[in-house]
């Protein structure tokens, strides 16, 4: 009886004890968690770029937690939160979320970076949801408080958002200013998702402006910018314009090769709206091309199809029900296909203000009509169909602008050249107007005839000098201003007929990716005017070293990029040599020693510019974790 008595007073104390200790433990934990939380954001920021479910996992952890946050952890989560919610297209969710942040945010004492990237993930929601006069807004807001903040990064980002609302409202001009703005600012940053983003805009407009080379040459390098920075997702989606660029040339096969690579990598982490993409796309390019195969392209709809349901975009479920009558129309189902067209009018009887693109697909699929009722036999409504498709194009095009790439450049970069030759021209039509009165009669008249020779004359030498300013524009606009060797865009577009010429004729043709080791460390320790020294002698050393027939070019950043037509990998190795070893040994008095990382890589079964680039990059890779100053190959 005294035994079970006391264990009975034992077990009192012992609970008292747990009562009074348990929730100090709580509160240590909780302490531990959230002086984690940062770290844990680090983490989430880098797992978002492969793993969404993981990193969404991860984040979710502290969603009861939010009340012993800071008011900076608490816009942190959110924006993370938000930003995954957007990569899972999920746009109505992310709207919520990102402004229960921006509501958080009225809490802070004074203005905040993050509030400009809350208002771009806001803007990019309603993008995505169709509502362009609200995103615009957005994306004006957040510009605002960047600029107010000299935040370089977010300026260039409100910048990029703007410039891709222009070419969506048909404003090509206003969004090539805004994107060359963006380009020039990502360029003096080492922000590679930045530099990521501003590329795939601007391939994006030139594929408005049917400049698919420029074009191209722009998907091409976002891929590699998004690579380096470990997007996965983003690096996709570059891949799935590159494909979309060789539909557009008629390439269908090769679009068919990028759209399986991309298959391939896929996982049940890509999003929906990735997937929908991807398989309308090689529905497309099997219908397409020259042995079109219906059935097969059909079959890729249906798993098209199974991704729709998942999506808010309206103009997805526009391109699959446009897709699908132009496949049931070679299937000759044609009750089917003008099933499919009443979809597409009622979504576009909400939508009279339309882009130009999306008119031109409205005044194809009526053409489409009225080729289905002619294949009906039903010839009344064919020929009546046939007439609203003339009326449309009629409005189609009576107020459109010149699109073309050279009418917009020379208005952007020669707009002073054109006011001189204007001024010029006036001149010289009031001046044969006067000649035109005046007879060569006596000596006054010959007197006027010698002067109006010699404004002739100078008129003449002012029109060559404004040829020769078109000359160096021409010239400028494709050389990198500080190491005088070609600029990106010129570079990746030579290096692209010299791949395309190199697989017609079989030949060998290998690329080198050169980069400065430790370059940081110089801009750090010496300042920028000595980085920008190093980068121009390592460019002049390294072109010294070129054939005529060689492309070199500045890629990025500290890292440059080689042409070789018809060189095998051991040549490219000993090139690639020369150029280490120049620049390893070269007198660099005013900075101590430079060396360079080599990556080379030769054509084998590359079926396109960028897989040769990216084998290269590995090699570089390769050439740094070795060490530095290495070639690899």
């Amino acid at each position: 009886m005294c035994f079970a008595k006391k264990n009975y007073q034992a077990i009192q104390i012992f609970i008292i004890v747990a009562c009074l200790l348990l929730p100090m433990l709580s509160v240590a934990q909780e302490t531990i968690d959230l002086k984690e939380f940062n770290l844990v954001a680090e983490e989430v920021k880098e797992l978002k770029k492969s793993d969404l479910v993981g990193s969404l996992k991860k984040l979710t952890v502290y969603e009861n937690l939010l009340d012993a946050l800071t008011v900076e952890q608490n816009l942190l989560y959110f924006k993370l939160l938000t930003e995954i919610y957007l990569e899972q297209n999920k746009y109505g969710i992310a709207k919520k979320t990102v402004d229960k942040g921006l509501s958080i945010a009225k809490r802070l004492a004074s203005p905040s970076i993050i509030i400009s990237e809350l208002l771009y993930l806001k803007g990019f929601a309603y993008e995505s949801l169709g509502d362009i006069s609200q995103a615009t807004k957005e994306y004006k807001n957040g510009l605002e408080v960047a600029e107010s903040l000299h935040n370089k990064i977010q300026v260039a980002t409100g910048l990029i958002n703007l410039g891709a609302i222009s070419y969506l409202t048909d404003d090509l001009k206003r969004s090539l200013v805004l994107l060359n703005d963006a380009y020039n600012i990502a360029g003096q940053t080492d922000d590679e998702e930045l530099k990521g983003t501003v590329n795939t805009e601007l391939g994006i407009v030139y594929s408005y402006l049917l400049q698919d080379e420029q074009s191209m040459a722009y998907y091409q390098q976002s891929y590699v910018h998004f690579k380096k920075a470990g997007m996965l997702l983003a690096a996709h989606n570059s891949l799935n314009n590159i494909a979309t660029n060789y539909i557009n040339n008629e390439n269908y096969q090769q679009a068919i090769a990028v759209f399986e690579t991309i298959i391939e990598e896929s996982n049940k982490d890509t999003p929906t709206d990735n997937m929908f993409t991807l398989y309308s796309g090689m529905s497309w390019a099997h219908l397409a091309k020259s042995d079109s195969n219906p059935d097969l392209a059909y079959q890729y709809l249906l798993m098209a199809k199974k991704y729709l349901q998942f999506t808010e975009k309206l103009d997805f479920r526009l391109q699959f029900y446009f897709d699908e009558a132009n496949v049931l129309y070679d299937l000759e189902r044609f009750d089917e296909v003008l099933i499919s067209i009443v979809h597409i009018e009622k979504i576009l009887a909400n939508h009279q203000d339309m882009p130009m693109v999306k008119k031109e697909g409205y005044v194809s699929i009526i053409n489409l009509k009225a080729a289905v009722f002619h294949k009906k036999g039903q010839f009344q409504q064919a020929y009546e169909t046939k007439s609203r498709v003339i009326t449309l194009t009629d409005k189609l095009y009576e107020k459109e602008d010149d699109r073309s790439i050279t009418q917009v450049r020379l208005r952007l970069e020669a707009e002073k050249a054109d006011k001189q030759s204007k001024v010029l021209h006036s001149q010289k039509v009031l001046h044969e107007a006067s000649l035109n009165k005046v007879t060569l009669e006596n000596e006054e008249q010959r007197l006027y005839l010698i002067i109006s020779a010699l404004v002739a004359l100078a008129f003449a030498w002012v029109l060559v000098k404004l040829v020769q300013s078109q000359h160096k524009l021409k010239i400028a606009s494709s050389i990198d201003p500080l190491t005088g060797a070609a600029n990106r865009r010129s570079l990746m577009i030579k290096s692209q007929d010299a791949f395309k010429l190199a697989k017609s004729k079989q030949s060998d043709l290998s690329i080198l990716m050169i980069d400065i080791d430790h370059f940081k460390n110089i801009n750090d320790s010496s300042g920028h005017s000595i980085g920008d020294k190093v980068l121009a002698n390592v460019a002049l050393l390294s072109a010294n070293m070129m054939r005529k027939s060689d492309v070199f070019g500045r890629f990025g950043g500290e890292e440059f990029m080689v042409c070789l037509p018809k060189t095998t990998m051991k040549s490219a190795m000993e090139i690639g040599e020369r150029i280490r070893l120049s620049i390893h040994e070269y007198p660099w008095d005013y900075v101590g020693s430079v060396s360079v990382s080599v990556g080379i890589a030769s054509l084998e079964n590359d079926i396109n510019l960028l897989s040769l680039i990216k084998r290269a990059d590995e090699q570089l890779h390769q050439a740094k974790a070795s060490g530095r100053n290495k070639v690899c190959g």
